[in-house]
């Protein structure tokens, strides 16, 4: 039975009746008495009539109907309306595409399901793009299948283009920065200057973008000239990544602006309703170069008992639901700071003035008031709207001198005393704490990379951690059980597989420990037995990589990594588009108000402020990368010590000892061969040397080259560690 051809024509048949209501028995009994679906009798090698076939089993097809007509009422294609089944008009499916090195395409839906595309079905979409596709059936992994129907908008708008050929009429190129199998842009020359055209050649790097209307060829688009890459005296670095990831630092200029920029009871609207806070001390802590300011606190020792404010900006006040201002806020979903700069979520007339809670002046804020005992245990919370006035503001090296001092009678000193109680009192509830350092660049004047810092994580950090985690708790909690819909920051617990994956690295490592379960005693038993040295910090990567990523979404399934059952994104509004949504379902749910979002809204913008997410932390890896190796370039470095940390079949890993800089090692340092031979997860096999390798072993390598288009670093061998027996550890 060609199941495919069945699904292939029950989406055809639904396609037609788009926007129609059909049953279930409707469609099984079309299809299973169709003549089309009946199997040759095997006892015939062939079949000259249709009396001369049987039947499908009439179970098989409508098992296979079942399937199909589930997955698409789960995306939302066929609706349940009483004993009807709507079809949805369009009978489609829209999302952002991605294309793998392969040139296959997938589109992650908001019922967290995911389609495949396969490469032929792409049909010239580029990932980012937003894209129409049409379901094709039921594939591996019981997954949709579909094609691409219609590029609804490019991920993109500009374009860098290598210069491959010039002819007398057209100039072609490969893209670059671009997954999938390899496409190129053509120029027609009748579309540019003389002079310009003359200047073009072979190598150079141009910026492009794609002419409107033009139907692609085999990989092969109509590109409008725009300048060449070098015609500039903006950060080059900076432009690419821009470019590859459709960043805007500038907002359009049709968004209305036109803010009072006094904060009193003449200029808001509710100052009324909201409780003034402003003789409160309040401060923020912050880093040094920080502009947007979203949270401030509060703290008072009343004895018995501790009452702590967490104050963060009002940004709903000023961002009205779907204003142009919103809508735009939307799209952009999050704050991206790209090394020594940022392309903000919001206007800096908000971002960095009428939002963020700079010192002694009127602010709106949105105030989580908590009550407390001295070892961390919160009592009871309330939540309401404020009017507050920063004393202070602290940059967390200031408070951590403070902290230091360890004067019992310091404010910031008493603060970090009650958080370092809450910070106690969670890991033993359950908390995983890696403790992974953040790797920071530092910059010149002309803002060139001087130096690469693993950022030392600070008391006052954690201070600020814990408060926060606190609010972004609190603020859950009480709305999931007031059953509203609203968005969640949700991390599903690990995946009991990946246990026999870490137990075997500490087997081959020589620990005489095994973690039973993914509870949170018996991961951190594991991380504090091998905390120091280099496995410890291998031990940490494959853990924190066998962890499920976190995102957004409409079920309140809490945080396992943080060991929290309530958990959302509250406290940071400036620069997530999530808090604005959790501000308004809070502010509407005290009130007893209508719902402002219903729960596929709530669905769909979480899938979308999910993938924003990690767009923003892959453009921000990006630049940090190409920083870093400008960095190590302008050293002229060329040998480092440093130790495996990942494994593939072409190329092997390391982690360098400048800064944890990653670089690569090629197969063929190895092997002759076509790939090493892959013994386990964590070894491999060089013929070569007649030697097993181990990710943690040590070696000394040397720079081959820096490849700033692949952004990595390739290396050569020079040394390695000897073959030892593991001794076992206790």
């Amino acid at each position: 039975m060609d199941t495919y051809k069945i699904q292939r024509k029950i989406i055809e048949f639904l396609d037609q009746k788009s926007g129609k209501d059909i049953t279930r028995q409707e469609i099984k009994k079309k299809f299973t008495e169709s003549s089309e679906f009946k199997r040759p009798d095997p006892k015939t090698k062939k079949v000259k009539s249709f009396k001369r076939k049987e039947k499908v089993p009439r179970k098989e097809i409508e098992f296979l109907i079942d399937q199909l007509l589930n997955l698409l009422e789960a995306e939302g294609l066929l609706i349940p309306n009483k004993k009807y089944l709507t079809v949805a008009s369009p009978f489609r499916l829209t999302g952002r595409i991605s294309i793998s090195r392969r040139g296959d395409g997938f589109i992650s839906l908001p019922s967290k399901n995911e389609i495949f595309i396969p490469g032929p079905m792409t049909n010239s979409a580029i990932t980012g793009d937003k894209v129409e596709v049409i379901p094709l059936g039921v594939g591996k992994k019981d997954r949709l299948e579909a094609e691409v129907t219609n590029i609804l908008k490019r991920g993109r708008v500009l374009y860098r283009m290598k210069v491959k050929e010039k002819t007398n009429k057209f100039v072609f190129g490969s893209f670059l920065d671009m997954l999938g199998e390899g496409k190129e842009g053509v120029i027609h020359v009748k579309s540019i200057l003389k002079d310009t055209f003359d200047s073009i050649n072979v190598n150079d790097i141009l910026i492009v973008k794609f002419k409107e209307g033009a139907i692609p060829h085999d990989n092969l688009y109509d590109v409008s000239f725009i300048r060449f890459e070098s015609d500039t005296k903006e950060d080059a670095d900076l432009q690419r990544i821009l470019m590859k990831y459709n960043y805007d630092p500038v907002h359009p200029d049709f968004i209305p602006l036109d803010f009072t920029e006094e904060v009193s009871e003449k200029t808001v609207s509710d100052w009324n309703s909201r409780t003034d806070l402003r003789d409160l001390y309040a401060v923020t802590i912050d880093g040094i170069t920080a502009k947007d300011f979203d949270d401030a606190i509060s703290f008072v020792d009343e004895g018995n008992r501790l009452r702590v404010w967490i104050h963060i900006a009002d940004v709903s006040y000023y961002v009205e639901k779907d204003s142009p201002l919103d809508k735009e806020a939307y799209e952009r979903a999050t704050s991206v700071y790209l090394a020594n700069r940022v392309v903000p979520m919001l206007p800096p007339i908000l971002s960095e003035d009428l939002c963020s809670l700079v010192a002694n002046t009127n602010r709106l804020a949105f105030t989580v008031e908590m009550e407390a005992s001295k070892t961390g245990e919160i009592y009871n919370a309330k939540f309401y709207k404020s009017v507050i006035k920063v004393n202070t503001r602290y940059t967390y090296e200031m408070a951590e001198e403070e902290i230091k001092a360890k004067d019992l009678k310091n404010w910031m000193y008493q603060v970090s005393q009650f958080t370092e109680a809450l910070r106690k009192r969670r890991m033993e509830a359950g908390r995983i704490d890696l403790n992974l350092r953040e790797t920071t660049i530092t910059w010149n004047e002309r803002k060139e990379p001087i130096g690469i810092e693993n950022r030392e994580r600070l008391t006052s950090h954690i201070l600020i951690e814990e408060l926060m985690l606190s609010a972004n708790l609190k603020v859950d909690e009480f709305l999931r059980k007031k059953k509203v819909p609203s968005l969640h920051r949700i991390h599903e617990a690990m995946d009991e597989e990946k246990l026999e994956t870490l137990n075997h690295f500490l087997q081959l490592n020589g620990y005489n420990i095994q973690i039973k379960d993914t509870t949170y005693p018996e991961i951190m038993k594991a991380v504090k037995e091998i905390e120091d040295g280099s496995v410890g910090k291998i031990f940490n990567y494959l853990l924190l990589r066998s962890f499920m990523q976190a995102y957004y979404g409409s079920d309140p399934l809490g945080h396992w990594g943080l060991g929290f059952k309530d958990y959302c994104h509250f406290t940071s509004p400036i620069r997530r588009y999530p808090d604005l949504i959790v501000h308004r379902v809070l502010h509407a749910t005290l009130l007893e108000t209508d719902k402002v979002y219903s729960e596929n809204e709530i669905a769909v913008m979480g899938l979308h402020c999910s993938e924003e997410e990690r767009r923003a932390a892959d453009a921000e890896r990006d630049i940090v990368k190409i920083k870093s190796f400008r960095y190590l370039e302008s050293t002229g470095i060329k040998e480092f010590k440093g130790f495996i940390v990942g494994i593939r079949p072409s190329q092997i890993f390391v982690e360098l000892d400048i800064s944890n800089l990653e670089g690569v090692l090629d197969k063929s340092e190895f092997t002759d061969e076509f790939e090493v031979v892959i013994k386990n997860d964590f070894s491999f096999y060089s013929k070569k040397y007649s030697k097993i390798f181990f990710i943690g072993d040590p070696v000394t390598v040397s720079l081959d080259r820096i490849d700033f288009e692949e952004i990595k670093v390739f290396l050569k061998l020079k040394d390695f560690k000897k073959d030892e027996v593991p001794v076992k550890k206790k």
